[in-house]
């Protein structure tokens, strides 16, 4: 009788060691689920974030591009600005029969703030390029690559067919980011133009 009883004693001690070692098992799998899906949304946050403000300051730095290059003229000169390579050092009264004071005003001022946003832009490019898929990074980059050619074009006073065409391609770079950041944050239904192509217009 004692043996039976030991036992059953020994089953009942087995049985609450395996549903202690089942229960924290199963509370070890739960908490990590748990900590994935913490991380998972921590990770959607901070690519919503950094993703949002590329595409909001590259908006709205072609739209002022897109305006300072109405400066521009449509003339095919082989040279565009005489013994000048760069807007940001021409005379302040402008350069006779290429362009005026108010003229070179309005495009050194839209350039050199330009600078300074792209310096911002390449900062969020970086944050994209450690937290964003390898579309998201190579989308940013490829953004980030056009926008300056946009301000290159401005800076060099290219005509403005030149900078438009550049603004065109910078328009393209921002829509394959808008796709590959839609797809990353697992975005439903086709990306929206959130801008109007006023070109045909000017």
């Amino acid at each position: 009788m004692d043996d039976m009883q030991l036992l059953v004693a020994s089953v009942g001690v087995a049985g609450t060691l395996a549903g202690a070692l089942l229960s924290q098992l199963l509370a070890g799998r739960a908490e990590k689920q748990r900590r994935v899906a913490e991380n998972q949304s921590r990770w959607l946050a901070d690519s919503l974030r950094v993703n949002t403000r590329l595409l909001a300051g590259s908006l709205s730095l072609e739209r002022d591009m897109w305006s300072a290059a109405a400066q521009l003229d449509r003339d095919n000169r082989p040279v565009r600005m005489p013994a000048h390579t760069t807007i940001l050092l021409t005379p302040e009264q402008g350069i006779p029969g290429v362009f005026d004071r108010v003229t070179r005003a309005i495009l050194v001022e839209a350039v050199e703030e330009a600078f300074e946003r792209l310096d911002v832009l390449e900062e969020v490019a970086a944050e994209i390029a450690l937290v964003g898929t390898v579309e998201e990074v190579s989308s940013a980059h490829a953004l980030h690559e056009a926008l300056w050619d946009v301000v290159g074009g401005l800076e060099s006073y290219q005509a403005f067919d030149v900078v438009a065409d550049a603004v065109e391609r910078a328009r393209a770079a921002r829509d394959n980011f808008t796709r590959a950041s839609r797809m990353a944050l697992r975005s439903s239904g086709e990306s929206i133009q959130v801008d109007s192509r006023p070109r045909r217009l000017i």
